[in-house]
């Protein structure tokens, strides 16, 4: 979902959902526009999940994979 501020319309907000086939292209083009054309406001569950995951990684209790071997796992199963 994303969601688009008009400065011309005091506090509206667009909301425009977008077909999974298509996000790839919605993402480029968000992408190509300037850093300060775009602002990502995340939703509280999402800060407190990082919070969370940061917390378990620090504390040893996350299991981590080095990443050639993360990308090797993907390869083999693309394969199959």
């Amino acid at each position: 979902m994303v969601q688009f501020h008009n400065k011309q319309f005091k506090g509206d907000v667009m909301t425009i959902r977008i077909n999974d086939l298509y996000a790839e292209e919605a993402l480029s083009l968000l992408s190509s526009l300037p850093n300060d054309a775009v602002t990502v406001e995340p939703k509280a569950w999402y800060a407190d999940e990082v919070k969370r995951r940061v917390e378990e990684y620090k504390s040893g209790k996350m299991e981590t994979v080095p990443h050639d071997e993360m990308w090797e796992r993907i390869e083999r199963q693309t394969e199959a």
